[in-house]
């Protein structure tokens, strides 16, 4: 039989701990922490192990933040930009993998392994130059952020472009 103290399931904890005291031999009990009441105003139900709510409103926040989430996605990509969609064609990706190929080593710094296939002239202001071979370099993720940050498409706190938010 598994030691309940170290099961996930708390109701195979005993309510009470026994415990010697050093100046006697007789056992003594020392009551265990009652559980929280809900956080939720207005109810007195227990709250769950693990949890500031009971069973039935931590579904309820559990269920409403899995909506906020869906809301944040779809808002999400509803603002990315249309160019976006030309990083996912299968012409880009194979030319993409093949120049990184060719191009195993970061162009910029010569240091480290080339992870991305940048356009030297951007594609949002520049489509007709999206295939050119001329048009690429093979950077590392740093050094495509840093060069993002100089050219003013990448925000400084979160490595996010700035014009998507």
């Amino acid at each position: 039989m598994p030691n309940p103290l170290f099961t996930q399931d708390r109701s195979a904890l005993p309510k009470t701990v026994h415990f010697l005291t050093a100046s006697n031999a007789e056992t003594q009990t020392m009551p265990v922490r009652p559980p929280r009441m809900c956080a939720e105003p207005g109810c007195s139900r227990p709250s769950t192990p693990g949890s500031h709510r009971c069973r039935t409103h931590k579904a309820q926040v559990d269920a409403k933040r899995t909506e906020q989430r869906k809301a944040a996605h779809r808002d999400y990509n509803l603002r990315r930009d249309e160019s976006d969609g030309f990083y996912k064609t299968e012409r880009w990706k194979k030319l993409s993998a093949y120049y990184r190929k060719r191009y195993p080593v970061c162009e910029y710094c010569n240091n480290a392994a080339s992870d991305i296939t940048d356009h030297i002239k951007p594609y949002k202001t520049h489509p007709d130059l999206g295939l050119e071979w001329d048009n690429l370099r093979a950077l590392c993720r740093p050094c495509h952020n840093r060069i993002g940050e100089q050219v003013g498409l990448v925000d400084r706190q979160d490595g996010r472009t700035a014009d998507r938010g």
